[in-house]
């Protein structure tokens, strides 16, 4: 169900949380870079535009969420110590995005991959701000995502206050190529002088984190190419 924007605002505000998240992977990224903000999977496919295949792009057809955007309440490569499984490029957004009332804001109760066809809307979506209120404390942070329902074109970058993009530390030897080089050029490339992000990208830097040992010897040779690679 929608909520209402300005109370879900206050709400958050109340939390001190001051950023929502969103993460993806250099090409989906570099797709929102010329298209100056956020899409959903569906308007990008149906614009025609690069994207990077989900596992979840079938299922999300089915249970309506195709033309959503999600957006976190936490920065989850921080919250879990380990790489987003998403993607390492992550948009953070001013928290004030959500009071536009052109945005129809549903928060989920889980992740959509966990739902099945015939789950209620009840058991899929917090139905108030009341209801979140009251269950906030109940539900762990990765499982309320924040949806921008029917999304058709880019939810624009003023909002944003960085983009931080993971540094892997992790070379292809056999085609010699470094993941975070590869990405730095493509951003570079693709956000010229006059780019409203033009300046907003920082490295991450972790301490006592997971992601780069995740990423060496978790994390295959075709799925770093698919996170990282145009």
């Amino acid at each position: 169900m929608r909520l209402d924007n300005k109370e879900l605002f206050d709400f958050f505000k109340s939390l001190e949380i001051e950023v929502l998240y969103h993460a993806n992977t250099t090409q989906t990224s570099i797709t929102y870079l010329n298209q100056n903000g956020l899409l959903s999977r569906g308007a990008v496919e149906s614009l025609g535009l690069n994207q990077t295949a989900q596992s979840s792009d079938d299922i999300d057809k089915v249970l309506d969420v195709w033309n959503d955007v999600f957006l976190d309440t936490t920065d989850l490569h921080t919250y879990f110590s380990r790489q987003n499984y998403y993607g390492p490029i992550l948009f953070e957004f001013d928290v004030s995005l959500i009071e536009n009332t052109e945005y129809e804001i549903w928060i989920t109760k889980n992740n959509p991959i966990y739902w099945k066809k015939e789950t209620p809307m009840e058991d899929r979506y917090f139905q108030s701000v009341a209801e979140l209120r009251d269950n906030w404390k109940y539900y762990s942070r990765q499982k309320m995502m924040v949806t921008i329902r029917k999304n058709s074109s880019p939810i624009l970058f003023e909002s944003v206050r960085r983009v931080l993009v993971d540094d892997p530390r992790v070379t292809l030897t056999n085609e010699n190529i470094h993941l975070f080089n590869e990405t730095v050029k493509l951003i570079k490339e693709n956000v010229p002088d006059g780019h409203i992000l033009k300046g907003k990208f920082k490295t991450r830097e972790c301490e006592y984190c997971w992601c780069r040992d995740n990423y060496l010897n978790q994390v295959g040779v075709p799925d770093l190419k698919r996170l990282f690679l145009n």
